[in-house]
């Protein structure tokens, strides 16, 4: 018990402190951060991401080899799921996937309810303090044109990095306060958030994102209000978030262009169907991954390069990765939100369908700066008994049933 307890405790402590770099060094910061470490170790070649991730890597290791505790079968789990993960990882020369396990291997003894609230607080601090850098002019503002709007992005790299942690911000904060009778500060909170993030970054996928997640919990509320069991209703966003992959990898396939409507649609989500289709037509599918890059040589003409982008995460996984990859993370998310449904923990399940949707529309769903819900597996794969407020619940039932 002493042991769980120091590794959950020191996995708080290590997730919250790289959750607080990962932010500030996908800001302006970066540059400023480098430059000094430059300035002080007379050394050009500086790079402080690189030594934040041999840090985190280490400690994360420390807690699974040393602080953690398995059964044979939980082994041979974990080996089925980690050795293809490390052959696609070595194949594709993408490091997120073999990141996201580390962190959910790691995560066994630690309390997601405790993981969002540490990741709200310091999303509730960061973004605010960057964009006063920003308009205080301490940090640049880095501007895009999309028709006749201009984008900002206050401070981070990119205005989809500011509409991202925007969203990341109303995931968190739905799940935390997912017990709260005023339902409709949650309403209004989202609402307000959604104007921002079109008007500022105006990040479709954001935006999108905090739409939907904001009906899919009001529906909740409906059931909620008129007494209706929302079990049948979590079991259904389950196996829409499964339909939802297989179907937008499938899809991707086929040419936008050959049908209307599949056009229309492809067109709504900005070509990514599109350009899914182009990437699979070139690279096609592995059984254990390769190499991806989107600027891309003509097969038919000499000197002729395309640029491509893979934004569907379902797809990226699939062809960077490969067919036994994609079938093992395919499985590991279906799980988690069956299992979350199981508890009966329909804000978590709404989180995570919508998680699913925005899946569609950017390859950061699968990568744990981009999505930290994925931690959500670390409880399904290990079985946990419970959330923490469940916990809290249960015991404080408990005290009034012995009373």
């Amino acid at each position: 018990m002493k042991r769980e307890k120091t590794a959950g405790k020191l996995f708080n402590i290590v997730f919250g402190t790289w959750c607080f770099f990962d932010i500030i060094m996908r800001t302006a910061f970066k540059s400023k951060i480098n430059a000094f470490f430059s300035n002080v170790l007379w050394d050009s070649s500086v790079n402080v991401d690189k030594w934040i991730d041999i840090a985190v890597l280490v400690l994360l290791m420390s807690i699974i080899i040393f602080l953690q505790r398995y059964s044979y079968i939980e082994l041979f789990v974990l080996a089925i799921v980690t050795i293809p993960i490390v052959i696609g990882t070595i194949k594709s020369d993408n490091h997120y996937l073999i990141s996201m396990l580390l962190f959910v291997v790691a995560a066994r003894y630690a309390d997601i309810s405790k993981l969002i609230k540490i990741y709200f607080y310091i999303l509730l601090f960061m973004i605010p303090f960057v964009i006063l850098m920003c308009m205080g002019g301490v940090l640049p503002d880095y501007t895009l044109h999309r028709g006749g709007m201009i984008r900002h992005a206050l401070g981070f790299e990119h205005p989809n990095r500011l509409g991202m942690r925007c969203f990341q911000l109303m995931a968190c904060f739905c799940y935390i306060k997912k017990n709260n009778a005023h339902a409709w500060i949650k309403y209004v909170f989202m609402c307000v958030m959604t104007f921002f993030v079109y008007k500022v970054p105006n990040s479709q996928t954001a935006y999108i994102g905090i739409v939907l997640l904001m009906l899919v919990i009001m529906i909740g509320g409906l059931y909620d209000r008129y007494g209706i069991n929302k079990r049948r209703l979590m079991r259904i966003m389950a196996y829409g978030a499964t339909i939802i992959n297989v179907f937008t990898v499938f899809i991707s396939f086929f040419d936008p262009k050959k049908n209307s409507l599949y056009t229309l649609i492809d067109k709504f989500m900005s070509h990514r169907f599109w350009y899914g289709y182009k990437m699979h037509d070139y690279y096609g599918v592995t059984l254990w991954g390769q190499r991806i890059d989107t600027i891309v040589k003509d097969r038919k003409y000499v000197g002729v390069y395309h640029q491509w982008y893979l934004d569907n995460a379902y797809l990226s996984v699939l062809l960077q990765f490969g067919i036994v990859v994609y079938v093992i993370f395919s499985l590991l998310l279906v799980w988690a939100v069956f299992y979350y449904a199981n508890q009966n923990d329909y804000t978590m399940v709404a989180i995570l369908f919508t998680y699913s949707v925005y899946g569609i529309m950017t390859t950061g769903f699968y990568m744990m700066s981009h999505n930290i819900f994925l931690l959500t597996i670390s409880s399904a794969l290990y079985m946990k008994e419970g959330t923490y407020d469940a916990k809290k619940k249960h015991r404080r039932f408990r005290i009034v049933w012995e009373i």
